[in-house]
């Protein structure tokens, strides 16, 4: 677990690099990708309950501190979403070995679909009602179909870095 932990802290750090580096500057339809939501929800299906929650609050936190939104609230949604994964993962939902190639991507995408409303929800409730700027129609369609593509090299990624032999459903 030691191990794991180390490489997922490294991981995560080189996430949020390019998610502030390239991401945040490449736009599409006036929407940034949100890598740091992505890992801890691949994380979470791959059964690596500890590292996905773990990267979840250190993405999202180092997220934050570049930030001109509320504190902690990418830290939230990432929470959210490696917590959801981490349910799914339990049960083999995401499972990449014996499920059908088409289900990650899916959970992905909904999980993409779902985090920009839940993040401008939760922004609401700190009456903070700047994030409602733009269209969140489109920053769920473009996040979803995001999620989507690089879901499957991802979670390859996720299983071979991090969670090798960590698969465990309890």
């Amino acid at each position: 677990m030691n191990r794991a932990l180390a490489v997922s802290t490294l991981v995560t750090l080189f996430v949020v690099a390019i998610q502030l580096a390239v991401l945040s500057t490449l736009r599409v339809g006036d929407v940034v990708v949100m890598l740091v939501w992505l890992w801890p929800l691949l994380l979470g299906l791959m059964g690596a309950r500890l590292v996905a929650l773990w990267s979840a609050l250190l993405g999202g936190v180092m997220l934050d501190t570049h930030a001109v939104t509320p504190f902690g609230l990418t830290a939230l949604v990432a929470l959210v979403l490696a917590y959801l994964g981490i349910r799914l993962g339990r049960e083999g939902v995401g499972d990449l070995d014996s499920a059908a190639w088409w289900v990650t991507p899916v959970i992905a995408a909904l999980g993409g679909f779902v985090a920009p409303l839940l993040y401008v929800m939760l922004g609401a409730i700190e009456f903070n009602f700047a994030l409602w700027r733009g269209s969140v129609l489109m920053a769920m369609v473009v996040n979803a179909v995001a999620f989507f593509v690089l879901s499957r090299p991802l979670a390859y990624l996720a299983r071979y870095l991090v969670a090798p032999g960590e698969r465990t459903r309890r």
